[in-house]
């Protein structure tokens, strides 16, 4: 009698193990699809702020210039832009 169980607890534990996998494939679907949309959230997020400083740099906002330096990449001197917009054609030659 105990050789007749062990057949059917083998049989039990394999279809355990199969309903883990297929939970476990289920599951690292949906956490596929979580990770593309975030994904998507952070290039829309990381496009608005690069526009956002863009349009703040066009109004020479002084007190953000170490937050649109860290997005644009880039350093900002507006003293000289502004001086270097004041310059006249003649002035430039």
């Amino acid at each position: 009698m105990a050789g007749s169980l062990c057949p059917l607890s083998r049989q039990r534990a394999e279809m355990d193990i199969l309903e883990n996998n297929k939970q476990l494939r289920s599951q690292l679907a949906e956490s596929k699809q979580e990770l593309r949309d975030l994904r998507e959230k952070l290039r829309i997020s990381e496009s608005t702020a690069f526009s956002l400083a863009n349009q703040l740099q066009k109004y020479k906002c002084e007190a953000f210039r170490d937050i649109l330096e860290a997005i644009l990449g880039e350093r900002l001197d507006f003293e000289e832009k502004e001086q270097a917009e004041k310059l006249t054609l003649p002035d430039k030659l």
